[in-house]
Order: structure tokens, then C-alpha cells, then sequence
């Protein structure tokens, strides 16, 4: 009885021992404080290895809809794609993906951190240390 009873003691505590606290995890978080819904974008600058690519953006519209769909329209074509925002090591980033491997709309598609957002403008910058990217969306 003896035995048993030290054998449960020792598993309780190496199954104490193996929880961690910690908070890698990838959660989703309010999109509503970046993505004002109700309304239509542009890109208004992307800047990628070096280059201001902005204006292979021209003529862009994209629409955030609240089911997570992200919307880009181009010359009466539209591509639907996804969107969400979470949080990611303490920063809150909008993860992208256009749908597409066409480009420019495949430069797009990546995780971004979130640097500025009001409900006109929202200010995003890839994590890659390899080289600078940055993408600025504003209303129409």
C-alpha cells in the first residue's frame, strides 16, 4: 500500500512539473481595434528589399468583411481571400492571405505587425530581419 501511494505522489508530481506557463501560444485577439469594416481601402505605400512598391497597388480596393474574407478588386476582377488579427509574443498582427500567388497581391499575404491603425489609416511592418517591409492602408 505503502509503494502505491509514493508511485501516485511521484506521478502527481511529474505531471505538476511538466505544465509550463508559457505564453508562445498564438491568440486571436479583437480585430475591430484594427479593422474598421464598414469601408473600402487602399494600399497607400509598400516597401519591400529596398523599393517603394506602391504603385503596383493602383487601382486596388480591398474590404475587410467581418467573417474574416478579405476582398481585393482590381479593374471589375475581385479575388477573395482571408484576414484575422491575433496576438503573437506580446505585438498584435494582421495576418494576410490574398488568395492568390499572382503578384502584387501575393506580396501581401504574410503576418504583420501592427504598428499603427486609427479607423482611416492602418501602419503594418513584417517581422523579417532580413530586410525591411512595411504596408500602409488607408480609407476611401
Amino acid at each position: 500500500m505503502r509503494v502505491f501511494q509514493m508511485m501516485m505522489v511521484a506521478l502527481l508530481l511529474s505531471a505538476i512539473g511538466a505544465c509550463t506557463n508559457a505564453n508562445d501560444d498564438v491568440i486571436p485577439s479583437d480585430s475591430s481595434v484594427v479593422i474598421n469594416n464598414n469601408g473600402t481601402w487602399r494600399v497607400s505605400y509598400y516597401f519591400d528589399k529596398d523599393k517603394d512598391e506602391t504603385s503596383g497597388f493602383a487601382g486596388y480596393q480591398f474590404i475587410f468583411r467581418d467573417n474574416g474574407v478579405l476582398d481585393a478588386s482590381h479593374n471589375g476582377a475581385t479575388t477573395s481571400g482571408t484576414w484575422k488579427v491575433v496576438q503573437d509574443d506580446g505585438r498584435q498582427k494582421l495576418v494576410l492571405n490574398t488568395g492568390t500567388t499572382v503578384k502584387p497581391l501575393v506580396d501581401l499575404t504574410d503576418d504583420w505587425v501592427v504598428i499603427e491603425q486609427n479607423s482611416s489609416r492602418i501602419r503594418l511592418q513584417d517581422d523579417n530581419n532580413e530586410h525591411l517591409e512595411e504596408l500602409n492602408f488607408e480609407a476611401i
